[in-house]
């Protein structure tokens, strides 16, 4: 037994001597966007830290990628200029400790496709110009203007356009960027940021006169934070707040917006926007903690990793202030909290999804379809690849194929398209059988009810059926006739269980609605759907409808019974059974362009069932129209105050519970 326990204690002794598997993980989760469900989808990592040592600096507040690849970096902490080769190793500085070259706390600079270097020297409030090697060239002072006579000139950020015109923004400022050319000469502001108008300000200057106005704060806009250049000589303003409206602004030389003041997504608290050769923009966004990948036209396309204030890793940044991208794409970040410049490069996944995105965005299907099958070799649940691929197989007139990938990735616009064809060519060759169906169909609607009633003539049903029937009969007369329906219904007593059988139609026509409504009406998945939720939107409203309607009515003197607003809002419910059959077979036979059908009857049905709901008022209640409306509107409040009043009590009882559930937890815990 001692040898047995022995050999035991060996074993274990060994197995925790054996080392554990290591696994590399990176810091931080990648993630796609979706924009057919405008929702975050993780996949594995589009760009990982490089594997260098990177210089260490006081204080980086603003890099440029130059031409060459060669990394500019502004240290603030230490009044100078760093350079890097695309390695990371620090080629030289530009500086000095005195003289004309002497920086103070410098915030920004930028590098022309010549190497000349232009540096926004906050301290000193210029603009000093130096060569690719660090010599000294000039600087620019405050420019003579009277727009400038009272305002101040400490310059942040800086970009120089083909044409040597500087754009300048200035500290605080909220009338944009100074534009300045070669010889100093101040030309005017440029894209500033609209004063944002709430609702507020609107009630102002409805009830304030002019004096009272000119002692209100002024409304002023969103100062820029950053600016960038692209290749094309787009001007590009990061702007943080605001939601992400307008957080990036790509400007022409006209100071038109060519985003239109686009919402962007994780560009709340954007610090820095930055555009590589092909026309993709990325940010660095501290409110979401990620950098930023979007199209050419702002759509989110990824964003991946991590802002920790306190990290020590590289990889994860505490207080990012700058970003850039080389030719190949790789992304540069500064970084002040932790005094270095991050490398993220295109992992070799990434690679193949940039390649493929580049040349589908540019038309280039065919082109772009071997990137996209590699990509689907290694995520075959990216929806970028179903888009993309989707769009190859169309353009390959292979519609059945795009059909599969497009719903997939939820692309209804892509769908729509492959859907039209599809359908074309099925009519071109189905067209006779097409035509006899409706011939028979028609046929059919014809003479089948006249055989019916010769059949009953022949062989009367039971007089027991006379009733039902004749309540049934009711359902369309009181469609048709709402006036003198609702009086039948009024005189009449329908039976408990054609109600039912009424309300499990119309419930099972809803059904029949969430899950047989074509895609292109409905473009979600149909395990996705919340029964229970979708159900109650439908049922809880008519209930409450029933309840407020008979309270208000009654407290107004309204001659209707409980019984009778029951009959009258089942029956009020006839033209959604009816119209909902012609809407689901036509939402799945037109296409997006013919939507505008399916619409007009789907707001037919709920007018159709306002108004009906408006004379079953009026003539259960025995009221006027204007008195019917009156109600009608205290009815709908009345609804409004139960659900506020439900959902109070629904609040409280939770709170309740949990009260009593937390207290429970710790009596058993520490009994």
């Amino acid at each position: 037994m001692k040898k047995l326990l022995l050999l035991l204690l060996l074993a274990a002794t060994s197995m925790l001597a054996v080392p554990e598997a290591i696994h590399a993980e990176l810091p931080y989760r990648t993630f796609y966007y979706d924009s057919n469900q405008a929702t975050f989808l993780r996949i594995q990592p589009i760009y990982t830290p490089a594997d260098m040592d990177s210089a260490r600096f006081a204080e980086p507040v603003d890099l440029h990628v130059g031409a060459d690849d060669n990394v500019y970096v502004m240290d603030k902490g230490a009044n100078r200029v760093v350079v890097l080769d695309p390695d990371g190793t620090v080629l030289r500085t530009i500086g000095a400790d005195e003289g004309e070259s002497m920086l103070s706390a410098p915030e920004g600079l930028f590098v022309t496709p010549e190497g000349i270097i232009y540096v926004a020297d906050s301290g000193n409030q210029r603009i000093v110009v130096f060569d690719n090697e660090g010599n000294f060239l000039r600087d620019y002072k405050k420019p003579e203007s009277t727009y400038m006579e009272t305002g101040h000139f400490v310059p942040t950020k800086i970009v120089v356009d083909r044409r040597g015109v500087m754009y300048i923004n200035l500290n605080s400022s909220y009338d944009g960027l100074l534009r300045m050319n070669q010889d100093g000469e101040f030309m005017g502001f440029f894209g500033a940021n609209k004063a944002q108008q709430t609702v507020l300000n609107w009630l102002k200057k409805l009830i304030l006169n002019k004096e009272q106005l000119l002692k209100e704060t002024a409304n002023l806009p969103r100062p820029i934070t950053n600016v960038a250049l692209d290749q094309d000589g787009f001007i590009f303003t990061a702007t943080s707040g605001g939601f992400g409206q307008g957080a990036i602004r790509k400007l022409n030389a006209g100071g038109v917006d060519a985003l239109k003041n686009k919402t962007l997504v994780n560009g709340h608290g954007i610090v820095d926007v930055a555009s590589d050769a092909d026309g993709f923009l990325y940010n660095v966004d501290m409110e979401s903690g990620r950098v930023n990948l979007y199209d050419q036209n702002g759509e989110a396309l990824f964003a991946f990793g991590y802002i920790d204030n306190e990290t020590q890793q590289y990889g994860v940044l505490g207080f990012p202030t700058s970003i850039g991208v080389d030719s190949k794409k790789d992304i540069w970040i500064a970084d002040s909290r932790t005094g270095t410049i991050h490398k993220f490069e295109l992992t070799e996944f990434g690679g193949d999804v940039m390649n493929a995105l580049t040349l589908y965005l540019a038309g280039k299907y065919e082109q772009s379809e071997p990137y996209w099958d590699k990509v689907y070799a290694r995520n075959d649940m990216y929806n970028g690849t179903f888009q993309g691929l989707g769009k190859v197989y169309l353009h390959e007139n292979n519609e059945e194929e795009a059909l599969s990938f497009l719903k997939t990735a939820f692309d209804t616009k892509g769908y729509s398209k492959a859907f039209w064809q599809v359908r074309l060519n099925w009519l071109q060759n189905n067209f006779l059988m097409l035509a006899s169906g409706i011939i028979i169909a028609l046929l059919l609607i014809r003479y089948v009810p006249r055989l019916v009633r010769r059949q009953l003539k022949r062989h009367p049903l039971p007089a027991s059926w006379d009733r039902p029937i004749s309540d049934l009969r009711l359902l369309w007369y009181v469609m048709l006739h709402p006036y003198h329906g609702f009086y039948k219904l009024k005189e009449a007593r329908v039976s408990s269980w054609i109600l039912i059988l009424i309300l499990a139609a119309t419930i099972g026509m809803k059904l029949l609605s969430l899950y047989f409504t074509g895609f292109l009406f409905n473009p979600i998945e149909t395990s996705q759907i919340n029964l229970v939720s979708s159900l109650g939107l439908f049922v809880v409203p008519w209930i409450t409808w029933i309840i407020a309607n008979y309270l208000v009515c009654s407290v107004k003197d309204g001659e209707g019974k409980f019984r009778e607003v029951i009959q009258g809002s089942t029956y009020a419910l006839a033209p959604y059974l009816f119209f909902s059959v012609p809407l689901l077979l036509l939402s799945n036979l037109v296409t997006l362009d013919e939507r505008v059908l399916v619409d007009s009857i789907n707001s037919l049905m709920f007018i159709w069932i306002g108004v009906m709901l408006i004379v079953m008022t009026q003539v259960i209640h025995n009221f006027d129209f204007l008195e019917s409306l009156k109600n009608i509107a205290i009815t709908v409040f009345t609804i409004g105050t139960i659900w506020l009043f439900a959902f109070l009590v629904f609040g409280l009882s939770y709170n309740l519970y949990d009260f009593f559930y937390q207290l429970y937890k710790e009596v058993t815990f520490y009994g």
